[in-house]
């Protein structure tokens, strides 16, 4: 039943992005995220309790490789205060439920997924897995950093990453946002009464 309710859910929220959204989809359909110019809804419940207080957390189920998983999904309140929101030129960042891909805050800093950034920024990336390298290039910049590693390489000269340093997180790669998107010249604005990080291409 709390299944059915969820995949009720998550195709009318799709739709009305579909309908009323303008939705550039990331390069490959198998991603965890795409962008939307509609504010992201947080995945949440606000099925009332046997007492009947409402904004109670409640399972949903997934499926990941093939296996049904048992996710709880947190009041709405709470997802509200949690989430982060991530614009990028006029686009929201948004995420699959279940994937485990949603912006966080470390340490003050907003990290993202490797994969939205590479696609938000034009990036492309190689990962090294002995090494725990990951490389970005586009035509104009090389970046070059390591998991849990604060040091990195700008186009070949050494700087230090503040605060926060990429990770692994739900099996997939996180990065700290603002001070790569300064690099590249990246207007970056934060308001903390909604918790978006806006990034903008300066013209």
């Amino acid at each position: 039943m709390v299944q059915t309710r969820w995949k009720l859910a998550m195709l009318s929220g799709l739709l009305v992005i579909l309908l009323i959204g303008n939705t550039a989809y990331a390069r490959n359909p198998d991603d965890y995220f795409f962008w939307s110019d509609v504010v992201p809804m947080p995945s949440c419940s606000s099925k009332p309790s046997r007492g009947g207080e409402s904004g109670k957390s409640m399972e949903a189920a997934v499926v990941k490789d093939g296996k049904k998983v048992a996710m709880e999904l947190p009041s709405c309140e709470e997802a509200q205060k949690s989430r982060v929101l991530v614009l990028v030129n006029g686009l929201y960042l948004q995420t699959v439920f279940g994937s485990g891909a949603e912006p966080f805050i470390e340490n003050g800093r907003t990290m993202i997924p490797l994969r939205a950034l590479a696609d938000a920024f034009g990036f492309e990336v190689s990962w090294e897995q002995s090494e725990q390298k990951i490389t970005l290039k586009n035509d104009d910049k090389m970046i070059i950093l390591y998991i849990g590693k604060s040091d990195m390489l700008v186009d070949g000269e050494k700087l230090k990453l503040d605060e926060a340093v990429p990770m692994i997180k739900h099996d997939l790669t996180f990065l700290p946002v603002r001070q790569l998107a300064e690099i590249l010249g990246v207007k970056v604005e934060w308001d903390g009464d909604t918790r978006t990080a806006t990034f903008t291409d300066k013209q």
